[in-house]
């Protein structure tokens, strides 16, 4: 039986820039309820849980649902771009992710370790991980991603890369969100962030894919 919508990704899903959030922390438990999972979640009368968390990458991410996904839930992903690195530190947890904004660690790290095939099959490794262990252990879920890098041609990983690929959901016309939205013409924030009508675009699109798992799911478990 499944009871709740649970996501899990970086700023688009968390809801940055969306108007419920202004002057709030990008922490968690501050989260929007105008994303389109919570929109769905409120139109179904599900309970909604929201694990994305603005600015993370991927490892970040799969930790989460490795933690938090449920078989009571539609467990949603949306993978981040490639280029982020997120690192743990067992006494203090998950310091700040990586990212080309031109700190000190970030300029070394893209300077001297960073490479794209690394990122390439670091994150189909961590995707593919993440299926696996929502599969093994019959989790409904449905997943988009942001950065098209990740499928590109690469020599050595075209099996992960498919196997990775058909497992992932896009928007209309093969577009990821911001693709999408973008290609609609929807309102969005200086920090790459679709506004409130493009969640509510987005909400309308889903509902019926969302619906249609949660059903096919419910069916399954009771036979």
């Amino acid at each position: 039986m499944i009871d709740s919508i649970q996501t899990f990704g970086d700023s688009f899903l968390f809801g940055s820039d969306l108007s419920d959030r202004l002057d709030k922390p990008d922490r968690g438990g501050y989260h929007s309820l105008l994303t389109w999972p919570a929109l769905i979640a409120h139109d179904l009368n599900l309970d909604y849980e929201c694990w994305a968390e603005g600015g993370r990458g991927n490892q970040a991410i799969a930790f989460k649902i490795f933690r938090h996904a449920t078989i009571h839930s539609l467990n949603i992903i949306n993978w981040t771009w490639i280029d982020r690195y997120d690192h743990h530190f067992e006494w203090y947890g998950w310091p700040e992710t990586i990212r080309p904004i031109g700190d000190k660690l970030a300029d070394f790290y893209y300077k001297e370790l960073h490479q794209e095939f690394d990122d390439k099959i670091r994150n189909l490794s961590i995707i593919l991980s993440a299926i696996a262990y929502l599969e093994d252990n019959d989790m409904p879920y449905i997943m988009t991603y942001m950065d098209k890098l990740m499928l590109d041609n690469s020599r050595g990983i075209e099996n992960l890369r498919t196997s990775v690929r058909k497992k992932l959901k896009t928007f209309p016309n093969d577009q990821t969100f911001l693709e999408w939205s973008r290609a609609n013409g929807y309102p969005e924030s200086e920090g790459w962030h679709p506004l409130e009508q493009a969640h509510e675009a987005a909400a309308e699109y889903w509902l019926p894919i969302y619906q249609r798992e949660i059903n096919t799911h419910t069916a399954t478990t009771k036979d």
